[in-house]
């Protein structure tokens, strides 16, 4: 019954901030498609090449710091000790929110060294009115950290809505008053990414505020067990540090996109002007679309990980193994049709969503369709391996899977016939390598799941579906026109999928039964 009840606990949390993240991804499409019109593709490669800087602090400052916290807080709750709690949560918030501080100020400072390094001047003004974002997020990360431990993902939802939510009304109004008052392309971006700088303080403030006020975090334990401070420390530091490189290597991989193809581009003879508008066409609007999947498998991994290490501070094999199973099958019942729609769809969808030449931004994003599987394993077994302690592992594979990135990067982006088509495939290159060294890592600690229903019936259901969704937008399109064929043809596919999953076999029982009105929902499906 115990184990039950975790995992319950697990797959509702998951739920909870995968219905969060999608409303985070629409709001987010609401915000960068009428962006995208407004600043249009050079616009959008300045305001994605400031941005990246600005992730680039907020993984060395922050990153590591929920994940860290949820494996440390779910150990100690399970084990009933309230106050050693209480005690992490001090030492991170010292530690951490000082870092963000540091962070911010070298963004902020920085701003121009940084934009004469990647020979990008047009990016000095949007990054240091990104940069007290690094600050903020910093004080976010520890109480989502806090609350995720507990399996309580609510005020991470919440947080997440609320810093959504202010790039959509404040960046894009702020945007849009820019392009009112005629100002240049560099300041009216500045003028956005301050609008979400703004949404994040909000964000901040709020679940601060949730957290005072919140009785539970005074409650007693059961436990008088305490680990004293110096020990805290540093098995915080020892978790916090390997995740923090893991996901400084993922930063590196955008950041190599971000610096490597607007300099490369040039060394091939496009102008300044020319390579910002051909990575706004990659990163604004392929990436943009890559990304939406990806923010729904990162839900599972933030869920999973207090999941498995309450389950291996039991000692309980069976309970991690089942989770991580459930976890990886719903991952690939996302990402597989995710990548499948994109290939099929991909010019469709670009000419649909973003203004100016479809065919860049379509061309990268059928490379692209290709590594979202590749994407949502790395994510998953990453959570993971540091969960179950194995933080080197991450460390290592995603440390190589960024030297690969770099090294096709620049060979491919390069060449004069490849230029800007080379960073995608890069990504898949990368993503592949290291999906492939950590499920091997992996087996060795955890029982994985069979590929029956994994990836093979789940693949089949893909190729009926993306036929379904080819032969509708076809036959559509040519009579009602473009954005009509592509949103019949997803209704079209979603039909499919879900019918061929059935038809095949392809869910599992066990892990629809423990969502939310599981049992409904099975005999709404006819499972057995």
């Amino acid at each position: 019954m115990p184990q039950q009840s975790k995992k319950q606990t697990f797959l509702q949390g998951a739920i909870i901030l995968l219905v969060a993240n999608l409303m985070v991804k629409i709001i987010g499409a609401l915000f960068k498609i009428p962006l995208q019109h407004l600043l249009l593709d050079e616009g959008m490669g300045v305001f994605n090449v400031a941005y990246q800087f600005y992730t680039a602090m907020f993984v060395i400052s922050t990153a590591g710091v929920p994940v860290a916290l949820s494996k440390m807080v779910s150990e100690s709750y399970t084990l009933g000790r309230n106050k050693e709690i209480r005690s992490v949560i001090r030492i991170a918030g010292l530690v951490f929110i000082t870092l963000g501080g540091l962070c911010s100020a070298f963004l902020y400072f920085g701003a121009g060294w940084i934009g004469d390094v990647i020979q990008n001047p047009a990016a000095v003004l949007p990054m240091k009115a990104v940069a007290p974002s690094v600050f903020f997020v910093s004080c976010i990360s520890i109480v989502r950290g806090y609350y995720q431990g507990k399996s309580n993902m609510m005020p991470t939802a919440m947080s997440q809505l609320v810093e959504a939510l202010g790039k959509l009304f404040l960046g894009l109004g702020f945007a849009a008053f820019g392009m009112y008052k005629n100002v240049t392309v560099e300041v009216c971006t500045a003028l956005a990414i301050l609008g979400i700088t703004i949404g994040e303080g909000i964000a901040a403030i709020g679940i601060w505020v949730y957290y005072l006020r919140d009785p539970a975090r005074h409650a007693r334990g059961r436990s008088a067990e305490y680990r004293g401070s110096k020990k805290l420390v540093h098995n915080l530091l020892w978790l916090v540090i390997p995740i923090t490189l893991t996901n400084s290597v993922t930063s590196l991989t955008t950041l190599v996109d971000t610096t490597m193809v607007v300099s490369r581009l040039q060394s091939i003879g496009y102008s300044l002007s020319e390579a910002n508008e051909l990575f706004g066409m990659y990163n604004g609007k392929a990436f943009t679309m890559y990304n939406l999947p990806q923010t729904l498998i990162v839900a599972l991994s933030i869920s999973i990980v207090p999941a498995i290490a309450g389950a291996m501070a039991q000692n309980n094999h069976g309970l991690t193994a089942k989770n991580l199973g459930s976890a990886m099958r719903i991952a690939m019942l996302i990402a597989l049709p995710a990548g499948t729609g994109y290939f099929i769809l991909s010019g469709p969808i670009i000419d649909m969503l973003f203004a100016g030449d479809p065919n860049v931004g379509a061309a990268c994003l059928r490379v692209l369709a290709f590594a979202i599987p590749f994407v949502a394993l790395v994510s998953l077994t990453n959570a993971v391996l540091q969960a179950a302690g194995r933080v080197r592992v991450p460390v290592i594979s995603m440390l190589i899977g960024g030297v690969i990135k770099v090294i096709v990067n620049y060979m491919l982006v390069g060449m004069p016939r490849v230029n800007i088509y080379g960073a995608p495939f890069g990504t898949l290159v990368c993503y592949a390598f290291i999906t492939a060294v950590n499920l091997i890592v992996l087996r060795r600690y955890v029982q994985l799941p069979s590929l029956d229903k994994l990836l093979i019936r789940p693949m089949a259901a893909c190729l009926g579906m993306g036929a379904g969704a080819y032969i509708t937008y076809k036959l559509v399109s040519g009579l009602l026109g473009n954005t009509a064929g592509v949103a019949l043809a997803i209704c079209v596919a979603g039909a499919l999928y879900l019918v061929l999953l059935l038809a095949l076999g392809a869910l599992e029982k066990d892990d629809v039964l423990m969502m939310p009105k599981g049992e409904k929902l099975v005999r709404l499906l006819h499972l057995k």
